[in-house]
C-alpha cells in the first residue's frame, strides 16, 4: 500500500472566500445512526469571477439532494468537497444529507455522548454536519429546527433565542434563532435528558438574563458552583472591561465525551463535565479552582472570540491568548492572584518551554499546519497570554482597557487578524509595537543573560543584559525580541530601594542583543530581575545561594520568592547529578533546609498559606527537565528524590507541627480552605517521605490511613490515596478498596484513582496502567478516561514513560495506534512527550525512533499523528 502523506497549509496562502453566506436555516431530524440534516442557505458571490464554482467542505456525509433556487443542481463530490458550477451571484442552496452520530468517535461535528446528541465544530467540525463554507471568515445568521426522537431528548438546544417548540408526530421539536452573525465553528446543538440548574443575572443596564446549566440526571447539586461562577464572570466582565452580556439567555451543557476543556459556542457553551460538576466529596480544591477559571474563559469569549472572531485558523491566538489573559485576571481578582500567576508561570516553564525545545516548536502565530487540532497548544494559548500580558505591562491598565474597547467596537461582527488587534493596541496605547511583533513570528524561548557590577566612583550599579534564542525547526536565525524586564532592588537589610531611573515605572526594556543600564544606588544593593515573570524567557543571572536566600526572605514579589526556592532546588539537582556521575559524595541542601526551616517556624494566622505551599513545593521531574538541554532522566530522578528525602528528614519535626496545626475549617471549597488543605497535605507527604526513608513504613501507613479515614473531602482523600499508592504502603489495599467502593460509579471522581496509579515514579506505573485498562470503570473510547490513565503516564510521569526497558514507549504507542482510527486528536496529544527523543541518551532515542517509525508505517495513519511524528523524525 502506498505510504500516506499530507500537505501542510501555509498562512501566506490565505485567500478570501469567493462566496459568503448571509442566512442559514438548518433542520435536524435526530436519529442515532441516520440523522437527516436539511440546509437552506443564502449565498452571495464576492468575487468578480462570474465563472467561479461554489466549493463547499464536507466529511463523512451521505448526500441525498442538492438544489439551487429550488432546481436540481449539477455537482460533483471529490476530496471531501462538494463543487457546484454555474451558480448565480445570489441564490438559495438546498442540501439534504445524512450523518451517523453514533459512529462519530472523533467527537467532531454531531456525535452522541452518554445518550445525548452533542456538537463540537471548532475548528473544522461543521463540515461533518453538512456541506458548507466551513471557515471562520464566513459569518451568517442561523435559524435551527431540531426534531428529536420520541424518547430520550426532552431538552433540545441551539444558539440564540427559543422561537418555537412543540411536537410533530409525537416527536418533540424546538426552533432557535441567533440574532448575531457567527462563523460555523460557533454553531452548537445539544439534545438529551438533563437536570437543569436555573438562575438569573441582572446586567448593569437592568436586563434580566436567564441562566441555565444542563447536567447529568441527579447531578444538579454538583452544578451549583459552576452556576455561581457564571454569575461572577458576568459581573467581573462588566466591572473590569465594561462588557455587558448581549442576549436574554445563557446556556451551559456538561458532557463527559469531549476532546477539549470547553467550547464557547455563542450563548450555548458546551463543557467537559470535569469543568462543571464538582462538590467537596467528589472533586478536589484544584477542580473547583479550574471550574471557575474555565467557566470564566468560555464566557469571556462572548466578546473576545464570538462578537469579534478570527479571519483564519492561523490567527487562533487572536481569540485564545487574549481570553486566557482575561480568565487569568478573573481568577486573580476572584480567587488568588499569587496562585493564579504562579500556576500560569509553571505552565510556561514546564510544558511551553518543552514545546519550544521540541520538533513541534512554532510561533504564537504559526506559519504552516497540516492538522489544525495540533495547534491548540500551550504556545498559542499560554505563551500568547504572556505576550498579551507584556503589552498590558508596557501600556498600563487604563490604556489597555481603552485599546480593548476600541478593538471590540471597531471590529464587532467581523473576522479579523492579530495585526488588527495590535494596531488598536498601538493607537490607544500610544506605543510602537513593530519589533514587539516578533513574539508572534519567531518560535523558541529567549535566553537572557544578566551581569552587574558596582561603579563606586559614580555610585552606580551597572546592569548588562544580553539575549539569544536557539534555532527552531524552520527558523535558524532569530532577531532580538522586545521585552519588559520588571526589576526591583533589595538592600542588605532586605528593604526595597528605588533608584531615580525607575521613578515612573518598575521595568526596563530589552530590545537589543546586548544592552547596558545604570542605576543610582548605594553599594551592596541586589538587583531582583524578572519580577512577576514579566517576559516568557529563561533568565541566567549570577545569583549566589546567599542572594537567593535573601530574595526568598525579603522580596515582596510572590514569583521571586518561589523562584528563589526553585533556583536553589535546581542548583542542588544539577550539582548532584554531576556527583552521581563522578562517584562523588552527595551533598546536603543546607541553605535550602535553613530557608525552609525559617519559613516553617514563622507560620501563624497571618501567613499566606497558598504562597507558603508554593514556595515549599519541590519541583517536578517534568519542570526540572526543562533546565537541561540533554536529559539524563535516571540521574535527574535520583537527584530529585535525594533532595526530597533530605528536606523531609531534616524538617520532619517542623512538618509534624505544621500538619497538626493547620487544618481547613470545613469540607467546603474556599480560597482559605484551599490554602489550609494544600499545606496540610504537603506536610503529610513530607512526613511520610521521612518515615519511609527511615524504614518506618508501618508508622507511615498508619498516618496515611488515619488521614484517609478522617477526611471529609476529595482533596484530603486523594492525598492519602496518592501517598499510599506511590509509597506502596500497607494501607494501600484498604484505601483502594474503599475508594473503588465509593467512587467507581462516578467517572470523574474515579479518574483520580487512575491518575494516582499512573503517576507512580517507577516501572510499577506501567504495570498499573496495563492492569487498569481492564478495569470495569475504564472506557478506552472516552477522552477523559484515556487522559486520566494513559495520558497521565505519558504527560505527567516522565520517569515511568522513559523507563530504560522501553515498555513505557511501547505501551503508549500501542494505545496511539488503537486511538488512531477512533479519536486521532486525543492520540496525537498523548504522544507529544515522545517527540523530543533527541534530548535523551542514545538507547532511549533509538527505542523511541523505532516506535515512531512503526507508527509512520500504519496504512491509515491520521493527519494529526502524521504531522507530529514526521516533524520528530526529520529533526536531527
Amino acid at each position: 500500500m502506498e505510504k500516506k502523506t499530507f500537505k501542510a497549509k501555509k498562512r501566506t496562502d490565505y485567500k478570501s472566500p469567493d462566496f459568503t453566506v448571509t442566512n442559514i436555516d438548518l433542520t435536524f431530524e435526530l436519529d442515532d445512526t441516520k440523522t437527516k440534516v436539511t440546509t437552506v442557505a443564502h449565498y452571495v458571490r464576492l468575487t468578480q469571477d462570474k465563472k467561479a464554482s461554489l466549493v463547499l467542505d464536507g466529511e463523512e456525509l451521505v448526500l441525498k439532494s442538492v438544489k439551487v433556487d429550488g432546481v436540481g443542481a449539477k455537482y460533483k463530490e471529490h476530496d471531501n468537497k462538494l463543487e457546484i458550477s454555474s451558480v448565480p451571484d445570489e441564490f438559495d442552496l438546498y442540501i439534504e444529507n445524512e450523518i451517523n452520530p453514533t459512529a462519530n468517535t472523533s467527537l467532531m461535528g454531531l456525535y452522541k455522548s452518554d445518550g445525548a446528541f452533542c456538537t463540537q465544530c471548532e475548528p473544522e467540525g461543521f463540515r461533518r454536519i453538512t456541506y458548507f463554507l466551513d471557515r471562520s471568515d464566513v459569518l451568517a445568521k442561523y435559524r435551527v429546527k431540531i426534531v428529536g426522537p420520541e424518547y430520550g431528548c426532552g431538552v433540545l438546544l441551539s444558539n440564540g433565542n427559543l422561537i418555537e417548540q412543540g411536537k410533530i408526530k409525537n416527536r418533540p421539536f424546538a426552533v432557535w434563532e441567533d440574532p448575531f452573525p457567527k462563523p460555523s465553528y460557533l454553531f452548537a446543538l445539544v439534545a438529551g435528558t438533563f437536570d437543569i440548574v436555573e438562575d438569573t443575572f441582572k446586567t448593569k443596564s437592568g436586563r434580566n438574563v436567564d441562566l441555565k446549566l444542563y447536567v447529568d440526571r441527579g447531578a444538579a447539586l454538583r452544578g451549583q458552583f459552576a452556576m455561581q461562577c457564571i454569575k461572577e464572570s458576568m459581573k467581573w466582565d462588566e466591572d473590569r472591561f465594561n462588557l455587558e452580556y448581549d442576549l436574554d439567555n445563557f446556556k451551559v451543557v456538561a458532557v463527559d465525551f469531549f476532546n477539549f476543556g470547553a467550547m464557547e459556542n455563542k450563548s450555548l457553551n458546551v463543557f467537559n463535565s470535569v469543568y462543571v460538576m464538582v462538590d467537596p466529596d467528589t472533586a478536589t480544591d484544584t477542580a473547583f479552582y479550574n471550574v471557575q477559571s474555565v467557566i470564566g474563559h468560555e464566557y469571556f469569549h462572548n466578546y473576545t472570540g464570538d462578537r469579534v472572531t478570527l479571519r483564519d485558523w492561523f490567527e487562533l491566538s487572536l481569540k485564545e491568548s487574549l481570553t486566557v489573559f482575561r480568565d487569568q485576571e478573573f481568577s486573580s481578582d476572584c480567587a488568588n492572584r499569587a496562585l493564579t500567576r504562579l500556576h500560569a508561570i509553571n505552565v510556561i516553564r514546564s510544558s511551553q518551554f518543552a514545546e519550544d525545545a521540541s520538533p513541534m516548536a512554532h510561533p504564537v502565530r504559526p506559519e504552516q499546519v497540516m492538522e489544525m487540532n495540533n495547534f491548540y497548544t500551550v504556545t498559542i494559548y499560554d505563551k500568547g497570554a504572556e505576550v498579551i500580558r507584556m503589552i498590558h505591562t508596557l501600556i498600563g491598565e487604563e490604556k489597555f482597557k481603552k485599546a480593548l474597547s476600541y478593538y471590540l467596537e471597531k471590529y464587532d461582527g467581523q473576522a479579523v487578524t492579530i495585526e488588527d488587534f495590535l494596531v488598536c493596541m498601538e493607537e490607544k496605547g500610544e506605543i510602537d509595537l513593530t519589533q514587539f511583533r516578533r513574539w508572534y513570528t519567531q518560535a523558541g524561548t529567549p535566553n537572557v543573560d544578566a551581569k552587574w557590577h558596582y561603579d563606586r566612583e559614580n555610585s552606580k550599579l551597572v546592569l548588562k543584559l544580553s539575549q539569544h534564542t536557539n534555532p527552531t525547526p524552520d527558523q535558524s536565525e532569530k532577531q532580538p525580541f522586545f521585552m519588559p524586564i520588571r526589576i526591583s532592588f533589595l538592600d542588605k537589610d532586605g528593604h526595597e530601594v528605588r533608584p531615580k531611573e525607575l521613578s515612573f515605572k518598575d521595568y526596563i526594556v530589552l530590545n537589543e542583543s546586548e544592552q547596558e543600564y545604570t542605576f543610582t544606588l548605594s553599594e551592596n544593593v541586589l538587583p531582583v530581575l524578572l519580577c512577576d515573570f514579566s517576559a516568557p524567557i529563561k533568565l541566567n543571572a549570577p545569583y549566589t545561594t546567599e542572594n537567593l536566600q535573601h530574595m526568598m526572605s525579603f522580596s515582596a514579589d510572590p514569583f521571586i520568592k518561589v523562584d528563589s526556592a526553585v533556583n536553589m532546588q535546581k542548583q542542588y539537582v544539577h550539582e548532584n547529578i554531576k556527583n552521581l556521575k563522578n562517584g562523588a559524595a552527595v551533598t546536603d541542601p543546607i541553605e535550602l533546609i535553613s530557608s525552609y526551616r525559617q519559613l516553617l517556624s514563622t507560620v501563624d494566622e497571618n501567613t499566606d498559606l497558598i504562597l507558603l505551599n508554593e514556595t515549599m513545593k519541590i519541583q517536578s521531574v517534568s519542570s526540572l527537565m526543562e533546565t537541561f538541554d540533554h536529559i539524563e532522566i535516571d540521574q535527574l530522578s535520583a537527584a530529585r528524590t535525594m533532595l526530597v528525602n533530605k528536606i523531609a528528614c531534616a524538617l520532619e519535626k517542623e512538618f509534624k507541627n505544621l500538619y497538626s496545626k493547620v487544618r481547613a475549617s470545613s469540607a467546603n471549597y474556599s480560597v482559605d480552605n484551599m490554602g489550609r488543605r494544600s499545606v496540610n497535605n504537603s506536610a503529610l507527604h513530607m512526613i511520610v517521605t521521612a518515615l519511609c526513608f527511615k524504614n518506618e513504613h508501618s508508622k507511615a501507613s498508619d498516618l496515611v490511613m488515619n488521614h484517609y479515614k478522617n477526611s471529609n473531602n476529595m482533596t484530603d482523600k486523594l492525598q492519602a490515596l496518592t501517598d499510599a499508592t506511590h509509597f506502596d504502603l500497607a494501607c494501600k489495599s484498604a484505601i483502594h478498596d474503599d475508594f473503588e467502593k465509593r467512587y467507581s460509579n462516578n467517572a470523574l471522581a474515579f479518574d483520580n484513582f487512575f491518575r494516582a496509579n499512573a503517576t507512580v515514579e517507577s516501572y510499577k506505573a506501567i504495570d498499573n496502567v496495563k492492569a487498569l485498562m481492564k478495569h470495569p470503570s475504564y472506557d478506552g473510547n472516552n477522552p477523559n478516561r484515556v487522559r486520566a490513565l494513559v495520558g497521565a503516564l505519558a504527560l505527567s510521569n516522565p520517569v515511568a514513560l522513559n523507563d530504560i526497558s522501553g515498555d513505557g514507549y511501547r505501551l503508549l504507542c500501542s494505545e496511539v495506534k488503537r486511538l488512531n482510527s477512533i479519536n486521532a486528536s486525543v492520540a496525537a496529544r498523548i504522544l507529544t512527550p515522545m517527540l523530543s527523543f533527541s534530548r535523551f541518551d542514545s538507547q532511549r532515542e533509538s527505542m523511541i525512533r523505532q516506535e515512531l517509525k512503526n507508527l509512520m508505517a500504519l496504512p491509515n495513519l491520521s493527519k494529526s499523528i502524521y504531522e507530529k511524528v514526521d516533524a520528530a523524525l526529520k529533526e536531527r
